[in-house]
């Protein structure tokens, strides 16, 4: 060994200066590197999974017009901190997708040589015993990653696994790091070369991937059953639409009429992070003392998933739970800090008396972090996640505490979208919530959203819209429960197209130029609450107003109803609130 020359004191603290000085620098880049944004982050706020294709399915060459910046990837997401495996993973569902028929592919995904995924039907045996049935009185569907034990019809529970197997793929690309078989893939597919075809890759390393065991499912055949099923097991259950029991490690569902794929895809969350990773768990629950909003916030945040019918997208300016989000934050001035939220664990999150409005800013948070473009932040929540779960994972360290205490100053800012971010993440499904009240959206935003005949709630307060962009927007308005078009251009020729909203609960027309035609032809047998504060409306309106039997309350401040009016009002109907707020 060469022996290194002595330093003096001087020359020693200048060696450690300079040496101190390029950790600091190296270690600034570093991070610049790791966590900068990559170009399609600054434009997409969801990010494109694929899903399993049927071999005579047509490579896609468009993504219902999406431009390449408009397409974020989980791995594109999470910038350099993306792992090798990561990366080859993603590079082999493309692949996938580009030949959809390729049999080595297919292998080693473990998908059939024809359909999209493999299913089989039998009479059922071997249900959890506490449901108490007896063998052949139900029938028990198996896929490659789900056994479902239905006594739902045999159309509800082949639907029920075509959307469980999907989103357990979409699942395993958002969050292949924490998956059980993250190093199974990476051992086998990492070292790829760039310049090999999957296809030529997997011809010389022939593998599958394979998992531990099958996750259950349990599909009753409705409500009714749901709840007579588990009501000695799970106090207030008759709440619930969906249960996930984490010591017997089985979700709890019910056939129903409607669309119930968010409380489906909800509870699989639960259950993916739980029994699809090598969860350390044991028999406790995941964040009993804290953090338990994360729990929750990610689960809440995977109810986004939307299939398309080559790809998939999670996350979005227009999902459910951000319109709940969005109105509560920027209307009602209502936000829970990161620090209340963090602090509740498992027991103590279930004892609070404002657990829904727990849920949404839990929600909303989770959205927010792994959507604002920042791969730091997006980490910082799988590392959390990690923790909670007890999963040992090669994840970059990052400052969990200071990203996830620095989200309350960009909530806000993160829910008030405008027409660019519209336009930059286009919609291709009509929604069924769209609440963009207080946002900077006019009918250029608007004109991109497609029509829904599905609208329960639509809120556009505050945006400078005319009668023909509403209309536009909801062609028939019969689905709307609640309408919120405070202080926009509507005036008093949307009489026709709101006679239409027949299933109307609440009703704000305040500060437009709406006047008494609207009223008078309003056929809504259900509306319980009615503002027309600073509209137009007199006297005229009242006999109709005093015919609305289940109104409760209406407000007509401001307007040119007359005390006279008012009076013959409160004669008519002596039970009805009338002006509930004082208005200056």
């Amino acid at each position: 060994m060469q022996k290194t020359e002595e330093l003096s004191h001087g020359q020693m603290a200048d060696f450690v200066e300079i040496a101190m000085y390029r950790f600091v620098l190296m270690s600034i880049l570093a991070a610049a590197y790791l966590f900068a944004p990559t170009p399609s982050l600054l434009a997409a706020d969801r990010t494109t999974l694929y899903i399993p294709l049927a071999s005579d399915t047509k490579p896609e060459t468009m993504r219902d017009g999406r431009r390449a910046d408009q397409i974020q990837y989980p791995d594109d997401a999470m910038g350099a901190a993306a792992s090798d495996g990561w990366k080859a993973y993603i590079r082999l569902w493309k692949a996938h997708h580009n030949e959809p028929s390729n049999p080595k592919i297919r292998r080693f995904l473990g998908l059939p040589l024809e359909k999209s995924f493999h299913v089989t039907a039998k009479k059922g045996r071997g249900a959890p015993k506490l449901l108490r049935w007896t063998a052949n009185s139900y029938a028990q569907v198996d896929t490659p990653h789900f056994v479902i034990y239905s006594k739902a019809s045999e159309q509800s529970s082949l639907l029920v696994a075509e959307d469980l197997e999907r989103s357990y793929w979409a699942w395993t690309q958002m969050f292949f790091p924490l998956w059980e078989a993250a190093a199974q893939v990476s051992a086998a597919i990492s070292e790829m070369p760039e310049d090999m075809s999957v296809s030529e890759f997997l011809e010389e390393n022939s593998s599958r991937i394979t998992i531990r065991r099958k996750m259950r499912v349990v599909l009753l055949k409705d409500a009714a059953d749901y709840q007579n099923t588990l009501a000695r097991e799970v106090p207030g259950i008759e709440r619930s639409t969906g249960y996930y029991d984490n010591f017997n490690q089985t979700i709890y569902l019910y056939a129903s009429g409607s669309d119930d794929s968010a409380t489906r895809r909800h509870e699989l969350v639960h259950q993916m992070f739980r029994e699809a990773t090598r969860a350390g768990l044991r028999n406790k629950m995941p964040a009993e003392n804290d953090g338990f909003w994360l729990i929750e916030g990610i689960a809440g945040y995977f109810e986004s998933l939307w299939f398309g019918k080559h790809y998939a997208t999670v996350g979005g300016w227009d999902s459910s739970r951000l319109q709940f989000a969005r109105y509560r934050i920027l209307v009602n001035r209502d936000q829970m800090p990161m620090s209340e939220l963090r602090a509740d664990g498992f027991t103590s999150a279930q004892k609070r008396s404002d657990l829904s409005r727990w849920y949404s800013h839990a929600i909303a948070q989770t959205h927010q972090l792994m959507e604002s473009g920042n791969p730091a932040s997006r980490l910082a929540i799988y590392r959390e996640l990690a923790r909670l779960y007890k999963i040992r994972s090669k994840l970059p360290s990052v400052d969990q505490n200071e990203l996830l205490g620095a989200a309350d100053q960009g909530i806000r800012k993160f829910l008030a979208i405008d027409d660019e971010h519209i336009l930059s993440n286009p919609i291709v499904s009509p929604p069924h919530q769209l609440v963009l009240a207080d946002c900077q959206v006019t009918a250029q935003g608007l004109e991109v959203i497609p029509p829904s005949s599905e609208l329960d709630w639509l809120d556009l307060a505050g945006a400078p819209i005319t009668n023909g962009d509403v209309s536009r927007l909801v062609p028939n308005p019969s689905s709307l429960g609640q309408l919120r078009l405070e202080r926009t251009r509507i005036d008093t020729a949307i009489a026709p197209w709101l006679s239409q909203a027949t299933n109307l609960r609440e009703l704000d027309l305040s500060s437009t130029r709406v006047g008494d035609k609207p009223i008078e032809s309003l056929a809504a047998p259900n509306l319980e609450v009615l503002w027309l504060t600073g509209s137009t409306v007199s006297d005229a309106s009242i006999d109709a107003i005093s015919k609305m039997n289940s109104l409760q309350s209406v407000d007509l401040q401001k307007t040119k109803v007359t005390p006279e009016g008012i009076n013959r009002l409160r004669t008519a109907r002596p039970q009805l609130e009338i002006n509930p707020l004082q208005v200056n």
